[in-house]
Formats: C-alpha cells, structure tokens, sequence
C-alpha cells in the first residue's frame, strides 16, 4: 500500500476511487468476486455513502459508469459488510480509511432527484411540441381554408344557421352597394 500521498479534501467520488486505487494498487472495477477486491470495493461505497452523503443509486451508477455491474442492492450490502471486514483487518482498514478527508460541496443526495426531474422535463418538452404539431396538422387537415367563423358555423343549429344566413346575405349586399359599378340599381316605390 502506497501512504506516501499528500492528504488533499477529495470532493468527488472520482476522486474517491482514484485515491483507492492509487493506495491499494487494486483496480476495484474488475470483474472479480476475490476478496480483496470485494472488500475494497465495500470500503468505496462506504465513504460514498458515509462521508459524501451520496444515494444508493448515484453509488451504483457511478460504479457502472467504470464498467462494473453493481445495482443499488449490491451497494447496500457492501456498505453493511464494510465493519466487517475492518474487523478483521483493523490497522489496515483503519490505517487506509484515514487517507479518505471528504468534503462535499455538491448534495449527491439530490443528483437523482435533479436527473430524474430533468428527464421529466425534456419528456414534456418532447410531448408538448409534438401536440403543437399536432394541432398544427388539425387545423390544416380539418380546416380545409375555411376561416374561423365558418368554422364556428359548422357547429351551429338549424335555427341559429338560418339566422346567420339572413345576417350574412345583408353584409353581402352591403358589399355589392359599396362596389363601383356604372349601373344604378332601380327602385320603385309605389306613390
């Protein structure tokens, strides 16, 4: 075991298991059940839970992300195991443990919550412009280039339909009056 390093406040798990490795000289992501590399593995997940406050499933993600498969469960088994093995092998342990001065200045306890609520918010943002686009398609397959109003129309009653047609046929000879035409329109008018 290396201890001849400067003791520096570790802030991140990166930093965590880069110092594990570099004391023990054990590559802790190996794909091995021996010993040695099980119970350096428990004393990782031990500070990471311990003295940087991280999550079960921010544990075992980080340790995935180095190419080690290890669940949430996996993690907690070897947090409760740690004692243990320091047990066992007090002075070591002990010896090795006091390398690890941890100052976190980021909750990892929050990581997932934020992950999860970010996921969240891009699956709305997804969501949302595709119902705008949607809309967009409705209105263009359904609307046929009929305005608003006679849209509206469509879903009147019979009544309210005939009353539109009376108001509408006034604004449309309104509109013939208005237009420049060189023939005078006769009206009689009984005298």
């Amino acid at each position: 075991m290396n201890y001849n390093t400067i003791p520096t406040i570790l802030e991140t798990p990166e930093q965590v298991s880069e110092l594990l490795i570099t004391l023990t000289g054990i590559d802790i992501y190996k794909q091995t059940r021996q010993t040695e590399y099980v119970e350096h593995r428990a004393l990782l997940c031990h500070i990471l839970r311990n003295k940087l406050d991280m999550r079960w499933v921010s544990i075992s993600d980080f340790i995935k992300s180095k190419g080690k498969s290890f669940d949430h469960a996996t993690a907690i088994h070897a947090n409760k195991m740690y004692p243990l093995y320091k047990k066992d092998r007090f002075d070591y342990y002990d010896k090795l443990e006091s390398n690890f001065i941890v100052k976190s200045q980021i909750e990892y306890s929050q990581i997932t919550k934020l992950e999860v609520i970010q996921k969240k918010y891009e699956t709305l943002e997804k969501d949302y412009f595709k119902a705008i686009e949607k809309l967009s398609n409705y209105d263009k397959q359904y609307s046929n280039g009929y305005t608003p109003n006679e849209m509206k129309y469509r879903g009147l009653e019979e009544e309210q339909k005939t009353m539109y047609d009376e108001r509408a046929a006034l604004v449309l000879k309104s509109f013939e009056w208005k237009q420049n035409n060189s023939e005078y329109e006769i009206i009689n008018c009984a005298t």
